[in-house]
């Protein structure tokens, strides 16, 4: 598997994330890393990271670090591949490094993500690393929780 570095986007590499984008063909499944990055400013839980792979940024992710407050849980609210790095195992090393740093938190007992409901490859991607489906669906979006600890 590729190695990612998880890097807190900063004034410093706002520019490279905002340059990352998926195929033409996958935009409707992933809200523009601009909309990402305004919405983590409105997230008290939340932070922007860049997926680094030998210093060079292959995908984003917005993440709790902590319990989010309505329910206790830590969600991943955005993960993308720019269109440049798929297929190349970035998203699977990405998905485990942020899976890693919120398993690492205190209180992570539960973690949740949610994808359009035909984008398939997401749905594959995460359930490969054990999240379920929950039935629910939250903003027209499938929800998926993988449970950390009892």
């Amino acid at each position: 598997m590729a190695n990612i570095v998880l890097k807190l986007i900063t004034a410093e590499n706002t520019d490279e994330c905002l340059q990352l984008k998926p195929r033409e063909d996958q935009q409707r499944f992933v809200a523009a890393n601009a909309n990402s990055l305004e919405k983590a400013k409105k997230e008290p839980t939340s932070r922007p990271f860049g997926l680094y792979a030998d210093d060079i940024i292959v995908g984003f992710a917005l993440f709790d670090v902590e319990p989010y407050p309505e329910d206790g849980y830590f969600w991943i609210c955005r993960f993308m591949i720019d269109e440049r790095y798929q297929g190349k195992g970035y998203g699977k090393a990405g998905l485990a490094a942020v899976l890693q740093h919120q398993k690492s938190q205190t209180g992570c007992t539960k973690i949740r993500i949610s994808h359009v409901p035909d984008n398939t490859a997401a749905n594959r991607l995460y359930k490969s690393f054990g999240f379920a489906e929950t039935g629910e669906v939250i903003g027209g979006e499938t929800v998926l929780d993988l449970i950390v600890a009892e």
